[in-house]
């Protein structure tokens, strides 16, 4: 995996222009419904599970992209890569409002900061623990 993982990071700040381009693209589509599934008692709606993964991808590609050579990252440049993220997030969530047939929803945001907080916690991780692996 980090064989892998090694190979694609050269990569991956492409792939996170490429990231956030999809995100806006997919924000603007008027009129764009919930995903949601319909039971008996309630319906449960997707997009908060959508919007946790979208920025949870979004992270995993940010800490990628500006982590050093042995994926780490010093505290500064990860707060600095956390707020953008929060503030792209937000952005995104609000430019929404000026859509036809879209709107603004707190729970979004809440899903955004989730997927991003949980994206970054499973870089170091995931990463610290492939980094011990590598050295045995």
């Amino acid at each position: 995996m980090i064989r892998f993982i090694s190979w694609f990071k050269p990569y991956a700040k492409y792939f996170l222009v490429a990231w956030i381009i999809i995100i806006l693209t997919v924000s603007s589509i008027p009129s764009l419904r919930p995903l949601t599934i319909h039971t008996p008692k309630s319906d449960i709606r997707l997009d908060y599970l959508l919007h946790f993964c979208e920025y949870g991808s979004l992270a995993f590609l940010a800490f990628l992209s500006f982590a050093d050579r042995n994926f780490r990252m010093d505290l500064k440049k990860y707060t600095v890569i956390t707020a953008g993220l929060m503030l792209f997030s937000m952005f995104d969530e609000f430019h929404q409002k000026l859509i036809p047939g879209r709107t603004f929803n707190m729970k979004d945001i809440y899903s955004n900061f989730t997927g991003i907080h949980a994206g970054l916690i499973f870089c170091i991780v995931v990463f610290r623990i492939l980094g011990r692996r590598q050295q045995d």
